[in-house]
Formats: structure tokens, C-alpha cells, sequence
């Protein structure tokens, strides 16, 4: 209670029974809050007390919002300065002399909670996101409406305020349902249209669907502040709640605040911000979790059994070997991370690896899961996924203590691994393996992804399907040692982009398919050449870009020549871009130029459509909810192309696909699909046993 409220309220004194009153004059609340560090052991003068405050002061970490700055930060340090001087310390008998500033240790200084927009949130301005849309179910409360701006609602539908529809994550038309709260049970679904300009956490409804939830206007009407809502009557507001997609959940809200961005910025919180990075990295972890429980299940393989264990780690095959290293690299700077109170920095590092795991790992190992038996190789591959998973559910326990508890609970503490503890968050930290890191073979398969990354961003940028084969990709390399190290990695470019056939070559050996130009970096060359820069502007348009690209690549500098004098310009004061030639597409990365001949010839072309043939199986198959290892019948119709190309792909639809019997004939409930200008007729079904 505040003034002058208080000043009312007495109370008769226990002892004589006299009026107490409010002390007249107090001290500001925020000198209490900087008393903190002593008074919580009631030091000087409590028994015990200068033992448990020398032991605690200063604090190791606190935190607060950065408005703390003119309030608990200051008082904790402007008293702490004017209490503890040196003198003071020593009459005291403190063990040690703490030096200035003495209150804390390590301070992180969070930013503000704003909406999507970057506003402040408030609940006033109802532009906040309920914990419990995040937490529980997609649901908020709204205060209902008859008519508002001159528009009414058809039965069935809802009109809603634009901030509240994206506030739950929907689109225009979105399909709800509505209930009033204490009738939980008595739904109605309606679809939600925005109406302009209206105000927050109110809905208009129709004269049905308001008799049909028993419910009336609200009596505030357009006036209704969003905080009054939710202590309105239970008959003049509505819950109004997406039954299709669940709460993104708890471990999703903590990693959002952890990985959205380092915790001194402003974050922009929303259901919507929430679910991308729950997508970007909780599934992600979900999805190579659950793969893993899928094939061990039907394998029956089992961390503790003598006869399932992987070889040595030095033996396995060069994939294994890069996962591992990975996983104690990310072990390395999480922890490095962390001992420094660098919460985004660790996330970061998990998202990384979480990015391996699954894009690379498991997408990469997938026929070794699939393989008959359990031969050597697969168990490899199953030890190494398992060692992944057990120790990355150790690094996430502090950020997601819920997922990684579900997995440590069913790879360690169910199948009773030597040395487990009763709970993740029991357990010891991950240490970092160094005998396990690879650094030249972590180099090698980084320059990989690099090199097939730029190729991806080329088929992107040229609308060229990943499916679609084609006849070949080049290599410029930067780094004329590092491409002799990636030979044996052509096999695997070779898949990843689906080419035909992989080229290594130094700068200047492009054979015309690509040419450079080089422009200088102003920010950077501005202040060295001051008004020769537009000098070295002119040069390098007029020279030769392959031959500099040729000799920045190979001496890590290229020379121009302004009025008679040479300047040696490195690689951060120029730019470099690639221009393919016709029939050609190129990207520019840190690996180098990466060169993709675009020219599809008809056998490209077949290719590509018995790709996309097997896509739409799989899509079916997965429509009709069959186990991974279920056997399917085709049924194949279509255009004269399309039935040719699977006729001669028959067997590789057998294999892929899982289909022993393959009919080359329009099915009476096939499915039809248009693939570029071909028509494909599908049917699949179970095979018979």
C-alpha cells in the first residue's frame, strides 16, 4: 500500500496499546536493495554473521534489467564504496582485502522484453505475450463485441485485431474455437478475420455465436483496456484457442531468451519467435533423437551389450571420426562460454552442433542405419550416435532441462550404462576430449560443407531442384594446399550436389566458365589511400580480374600500380565477385568459386524425373503412416516420358523405395501429380505379405 493510502492505517501497540503509526520520514527503498550483501546476515550484529558475509562478499554474478542501472546496481555499489574502504575491512576482521568496486564479481545487464515490433511491453497496451501461450495452450481471453467500427460478424467467424491475430501465431482465416472459460467444454469454431484498427483483446461476434456461448458484450465495449479482460465476467468474455498446434512448451521459452540474442539487447519476444528457434534447434535435436530410438529399437541394439560395441574411435570411418570431433569442440566452447557467464555464445556453439548432427551426420549415415544385420560398420554408427547424443543431452541440461533429461533418462539411466547418474542435472559437466579432436579432419570437412553450401546457393539462386542432376561442378580453390587434402571428398560433393562429375582447379584455370572482378573495399582502403582510392577504383576495373584473383589466391595480396608507385592491397581491402558465363552459374565463398554447368541435356532431364518420381513415393508413403521398414506396391501411370524414365528406373524405385512389385499401369485410386510439364499417375499400398 502506498501514500497517502498508508498513512490511514493504524494499529494499536501490543505492549501499551497505544496508536502506531507510519513512521513519518523513510528511507528510500532502493538504499535497502543496496544493503543487501550485509543485512541478509544481519551483519554486524547477528552471532555468526561476519563469518557467513566474508565468505559471500562480493557475489560471484548477479543480474538485473538495465534500469537497474540508476537503481540496484548504483545503491549496491555507491554503498558497498562508502562502507568498506580498506580501514573499515581490516577493523572488521575480514580474511581479505577486497579491491573496488567490492559488491559483485560478474554483472550482466539484461535488456528490456519487448514485442515483435521492438516496443516495450506492457500490459496496458495488451502488446505482451502471455507466458501461458508458450507454456501451456495457444490460447487467449477476449472481451466480446456485438458490432465495432461500423462492421458486424458473419456466424462463424470472428473479427479480430491484426496484433493479436500474429500474437498467436495465425494467419487471416485462420479455424479456432471459442469458449467461455468456465465452459470449457462447450466449444464453438468460428475463423478469425482481421478487422482494421481494431483494438486489442477484443473479438466481434455474431448474433448466433454469441447466443450459442452464452455470452454478452462486454459493458467497457471499445473502451475495453486489455488488462481489464481477463477480470471481466466470465459471460462477456471468450477464450479463444488454436486446437491445431501445440504450445511450443517450456525448454522452447527458456532457449528462446538464451538464443535469440546476447542478453544485454533488447529481445523480441512472440509465440512466432519462439517456435523458429524451437524449430531450428529443439526439433532438430528431437528429430536426431528420435531417429536413433527408431533403428536401435528395431535393431535391438543396446549400448551395454559387449557384442554391439563400435570399435576403437580412431577405427572408424572418417565421418564417425568428424562427429566426435565436433562434439568435444562444442564440449570446448560451451564451457569456455559458460565459465565466462556467455550464455549466447554457448548456445550458439549447441546450435552448431545440433546443425551437425542433424544435417550432416544423420543424413550422411542413413543406409548405414538402413543396412541388414548389425555388422561392424553399423555399430559404429550406432555407438557414435549414442556417445553424441548422451553427451549433448549433458550440454543442454542448464538451457533445456526437460528434453535433456527425457534423452539421458533412455540412453544412460534406463539401459544402466557403467558410471550414469540418477538424473542429467545430477551429473557431471562434459569434459572436453582432446584425444578425441581432429583438427586437420575438422578443417577438411568444413571446407566440404563450404564448397556444397555455395553449390546449393547456386541451384537456389537458378531454380535448380537438388533432384535434377547435373553434368558437372568446378572448384577454384583459394587455398591451392587444401585442395589436394579434399580429393577423396569428391565422392561425397559429387552426391551432395548431384553432379556427375567433380573438378578441382587453381585461379586462372577456369576455362572461361567464370570471370573476377575486383573492386576495392572503400571502408578499408578509404583511409590508407585517401584520395587515390578512386585511382585504385580505375586500375582494377581496367586489369585483368582472373589473373589478380590468380595471384591473391597464391600470394594472398595483389599489386596495383597509381602514378608510378606500387601498393600491395590483401584480401580485407578488395572485393571479389565471380560472373559466370552462359551455360554456367558461380558462387563466391571463403573456400573459393564454385562453378555449376547449368546446361541440361535430355538424359539430365530423365534423371531428374526418376528423382522426382521416388520423392512422391516417399511423400505417400509417409501419407499413409508406414513403419520405415514396411514393404509397398506401385502402381505407375502417366505421360509417355514420365512411364519411360520409370521403366528404365525400375530397380532403383525398387531399392529406394522399398516397393518389391512395380506396376506400370493407371490405378483406379491413383493420386495425380504434374511434375514440369510431365503427368505422373500414383498409387501406392501396402504390399501383401
Amino acid at each position: 500500500m502506498h501514500k497517502p493510502w498508508i498513512d490511514q492505517v493504524t494499529f494499536p501497540c501490543p505492549t501499551c496499546g497505544a496508536e502506531m503509526r507510519r513512521v513519518g520520514e523513510v528511507i528510500d527503498c532502493w538504499f535497502d536493495s543496496g544493503c543487501m550483501p550485509f543485512a541478509q546476515w544481519g551483519f554486524p550484529h547477528q552471532p555468526g554473521s561476519t563469518a557467513k558475509f566474508d565468505a559471500a562478499f562480493p557475489a560471484d554474478f548477479i543480474s538485473e534489467a538495465i534500469d537497474q542501472t540508476r537503481g540496484w546496481f548504483y545503491s549496491l555499489l555507491m554503498i558497498s564504496s562508502l562502507l568498506f574502504d580498506a580501514d573499515t575491512q581490516a577493523r572488521l576482521g575480514l580474511s581479505r582485502m577486497r579491491e573496488l568496486p567490492h559488491p559483485f564479481q560478474t554483472c550482466i545487464v539484461l535488456g528490456h522484453v519487448c514485442d515483435r515490433e521492438g516496443k516495450k511491453e506492457a500490459k496496458s497496451k495488451g502488446n505482451y505475450t502471455p507466458p501461458e501461450i508458450i507454456l501451456d495452450r495457444v490460447r487467449m481471453d477476449f472481451g466480446v463485441l456485438s458490432d465495432a467500427l461500423g462492421q458486424t460478424a458473419s456466424t462463424g467467424e470472428a473479427l479480430i485485431a491484426r496484433e493479436d491475430l500474429e500474437g498467436m501465431d495465425l494467419e487471416d482465416g485462420a479455424s479456432v474455437i471459442l469458449y467461455r472459460p468456465d465452459r470449457a467444454e462447450h466449444t464453438r469454431p468460428v475463423k478469425l478475420r482481421v478487422l482494421k484498427k481494431l483494438p486489442r483483446r477484443v473479438l466481434v461476434l455474431s448474433d448466433d455465436d454469441r447466443s450459442a456461448l452464452a455470452t454478452e458484450p462486454i459493458v467497457t465495449g471499445l473502451g475495453t483496456m486489455p488488462a481489464e479482460v481477463p477480470r471481466s465476467a466470465f459471460e462477456q468474455r471468450v477464450t479463444c484457442e488454436d486446437p491445431h498446434t501445440p504450445a511450443p512448451g517450456a525448454d522452447a521459452f527458456r532457449w528462446f531468451f538464451y538464443a535469440s540474442s546476447p542478453p544485454w539487447s533488447n529481445t523480441r519476444h512472440s509465440l512466432r519467435n519462439v517456435r523458429t528457434l524451437q524449430k531450428d534447434f529443439l526439433i532438430k535435436i528431437r528429430n536426431v533423437y528420435s531417429f536413433f530410438t527408431i533403428y536401435a529399437n528395431i535393431d535391438g541394439w543396446s549400448p551395454t551389450n559387449p557384442e554391439h560395441a563400435g570399435s576403437a574411435p580412431a577405427e572408424r570411418r572418417v565421418l564417425d571420426r568428424w562427429l566426435l570431433s565436433e562434439v568435444n569442440l562444442a564440449t570446448q566452447s560451451v564451457r569456455h562460454a559458460l565459465d565466462r557467464y556467455m550464455s549466447y555464445e554457448a548456445a550458439l556453439a549447441l546450435i552448431e552442433l545440433a546443425e551437425n548432427l542433424s544435417n550432416w551426420y544423420v543424413r550422411r549415415s542413413r543406409s548405414r542405419f538402413w543396412a541388414a544385420g548389425l555388422e561392424q560398420d553399423k555399430r559404429d554408427a550406432y555407438a557414435t550416435l549414442h556417445d553424441a547424443l548422451s553427451t549433448l543431452s549433458r550440454l543442454i541440461a542448464p538451457f533445456v532441462p526437460f528434453l535433456s533429461e527425457e534423452i539421458y533418462q533412455n540412453l544412460q539411466v534406463f539401459p544402466q550404462v557403467l558410471g550414469h547418474a540418477p538424473s542429467v542435472h545430477l551429473a557431471s559437466f562434459p569434459e572436453t576430449n582432446e584425444a578425441l579432436i581432429d583438427l586437420r579432419l575438422v578443417e577438411e570437412a568444413r571446407a566440404v560443407r563450404d564448397i556444397v553450401s555455395l553449390g546449393l546457393s547456386v541451384r537456389t539462386a537458378n531454380k535448380l531442384k537438388v533432384r535434377q542432376p547435373l553434368e558437372r561442378v568446378d572448384v577454384v580453390f583459394n587455398d591451392g594446399q587444401l585442395w589436394k587434402r579434399l580429393d577423396d571428398y569428391k565422392p561425397l560433393i559429387k552426391e551432395e550436389l548431384n553432379v556427375h562429375e567433380v573438378r578441382f582447379m587453381y585461379p586462372g584455370h577456369e576455362d572461361g566458365a567464370v570471370a573476377f572482378r575486383i573492386k576495392p573495399n572503400f571502408r578499408a582502403l578509404g583511409p590508407r589511400l585517401g584520395k587515390n582510392v578512386q585511382a585504385a577504383k580505375k586500375f582494377l576495373e581496367g586489369a585483368d580480374g582472373s589473373a589478380l584473383y590468380a595471384d591473391l589466391s597464391r600470394t594472398g595480396k595483389v599489386t596495383i600500380t597509381i602514378e608510378g608507385e606500387n601498393y600491395e592491397l590483401g584480401p580485407e581491402e578488395i572485393q571479389v565477385t565471380a560472373e559466370a558465363a552462359p551455360g554456367f552459374a558461380a558462387e563466391t565463398g571463403r573456400v573459393g568459386v564454385v562453378v555449376l554447368h547449368t546446361t541440361l541435356t535430355e538424359a539430365l532431364v530423365d534423371e531428374g524425373l526418376l528423382r522426382e518420381v521416388a520423392s512422391r513415393v516417399q511423400a505417400a508413403r509417409k501419407d499413409l503412416g508406414l513403419e520405415f521398414t514396411a514393404r509397398v506396391r506401385l502402381s505407375i501411370g502417366g505421360s509417355e516420358r514420365l512411364v519411360r524414365v520409370a521403366q528404365s528406373g525400375e530397380q532403383h524405385l525398387s531399392q529406394e523405395c522399398l516397393a518389391p512389385e512395380v506396376r506400370f499401369a493407371k490405378h483406379e485410386g491413383a493420386k495425380e501429380h504434374t511434375i514440369g510439364e510431365e503427368t505422373l499417375w500414383l498409387h501406392v499400398e501396402p504390399a501383401l505379405s
